[in-house]
């Protein structure tokens, strides 16, 4: 289970075995491994959106996906000898449990006192520096970085060729000055019509806008039908998109902000504004 869901965020994952040692695919372990393997491979799943636009742009700028703690926060000399905390691309920080039986693990969450953390699955905030927690086997350890915008796609299908044409959410972590930027990159996923057909979008939000700058010409992308953004301070009194007024809530208690069927894709150039 471990090793699954440290696998789950590299680069590369697959279940791999020498041929004369013993089989180890998912199906051949107990139902309560085989539910925990697959809550694992779901976060992969979930997650391809943002690993395919990290690909793209390690091959135009030769930018490593997985990244040691100091490559991204290379002024903090004590990051040097860290070996077990990762970067996954430049918005996720992954901290894989590797050892067996244990109930707590320690996380190095790096930064400065503009730096901020979310917890991936809850949305819990988190000062940087070294962090105990309480862990069991199903517990992933997994943090957003305060500034990020994050696409993940959240329908659960038997593969990601038929996720092609599902609706994308965005998940839009805020850095202490509400500002948060990211893309994603979008082509057909199976030919070399890639090098002359695809689509590069910039998303940004600063001064309570969302907005989305498209370059590029694919056009077969799916819309977006959920915008979360993870540390607003306080509520708006509406979102409007348009000219017309979004649905959405808001968690007093975790500070999210959860925008409803938007109406909007990677395609077209658009702002999201919260009136506050």
């Amino acid at each position: 289970v471990r090793w699954y869901q440290a696998g789950i965020l590299q680069p590369f994952l697959r279940a791999h075995a020498h041929i004369d040692t013993r089989r180890r695919e998912p199906w051949l372990f107990s139902e309560e491994t085989r539910k925990l393997i697959r809550d694992a491979l779901v976060v992969r799943y979930q997650l391809l959106p943002y690993i395919y636009t990290k690909f793209y742009e390690a091959s135009v700028d030769n930018t490593p996906i997985l990244r040691p703690l100091w490559y991204s926060f290379p002024h903090d000399k004590s990051l040097y000898e860290n070996q077990v905390d990762v970067m996954f691309g430049d918005s996720l920080l992954s901290s894989p449990v590797t050892d067996a039986g244990v109930g707590s693990h320690t996380v190095t969450l790096p930064g400065d006192k503009n730096t901020i953390w979310y917890n991936y699955f809850t949305y819990s905030v988190h000062a940087p520096g070294p962090m105990g927690i309480n862990v069991k086997l199903s517990t992933i350890p997994l943090y957003i970085l305060g500034g990020s915008i994050v696409p993940i796609k959240k329908r659960l299908r038997r593969s990601s060729a038929l996720m092609a044409k599902d609706p994308y959410t965005l998940l839009v972590a805020l850095d202490p000055t509400s500002k948060a930027k990211g893309s994603v990159y979008v082509d057909d996923g199976i030919s070399f019509e890639y090098k002359d057909t695809n689509l590069f979008s910039e998303l940004t939000f600063e001064n309570n806008a969302l907005s989305c700058s498209p370059k590029g010409s694919y056009r077969d992308v799916a819309e977006v039908e959920r915008i979360v953004i993870i540390g607003l301070k306080s509520e708006p009194s509406s979102v409007v998109y348009n000219g017309s007024k979004l649905v959405y809530s808001y968690s007093k208690l975790n500070k999210v902000l959860t925008i409803k069927k938007p109406n909007v894709n990677f395609v077209n150039k658009w702002t999201i504004e919260l009136v506050l």
